[in-house]
């Protein structure tokens, strides 16, 4: 067994401002996107605080991208879904998940995949092992 050390309280708040950063890529931030978005944050333990500050202003965006394989697959997973959430894939929202994607270490073709699958599926659940065919398949 493998010690993995937590994600710092820095870490989980530059998450945080990614998600809000996404979610109001399309100039809208829905009542869905704010809920799913305090759900994240208080997972993670993130007081309601530091959330609000999040919300109303997160112009010093500075992200140190995760390094393990396990954190940036997470973090595009939360991205991903967060792009679902509304059930409108915004232009602008496709435009961050290739930029998000590219940071965390993602090829262009898996991402792809995984935009149109979140848009197939955008009034569905989507089935965990269509999301683990497309990783698979990059991955190994």
């Amino acid at each position: 067994m493998t010690y993995q050390e937590q994600p710092s309280e820095e870490e989980k708040i530059q998450f945080l401002k990614i998600l809000v950063d996404f979610s109001k890529s399309d100039n809208f931030l829905s009542p869905e996107e704010v809920f799913y978005i305090k759900q994240v944050a208080s997972s993670a333990g993130i007081s309601d605080e530091i959330y609000d500050e999040i919300i109303k202003d997160h112009s010093d965006l500075h992200i140190d991208f995760p390094k393990s394989e396990q954190e940036r697959m997470s973090m595009l997973y939360y991205l991903l879904f967060l792009m679902k959430i509304d059930k409108n894939v915004d232009p602008n929202e496709e435009k961050l998940i290739y930029h998000y994607g590219f940071k965390l270490g993602f090829s262009e073709s898996m991402l792809r995949e995984m935009i149109h699958l979140i848009k197939s599926k955008v009034d569905q659940k989507i089935p965990p092992a269509d999301m683990l065919s497309i990783i698979k398949k990059y991955l190994n």
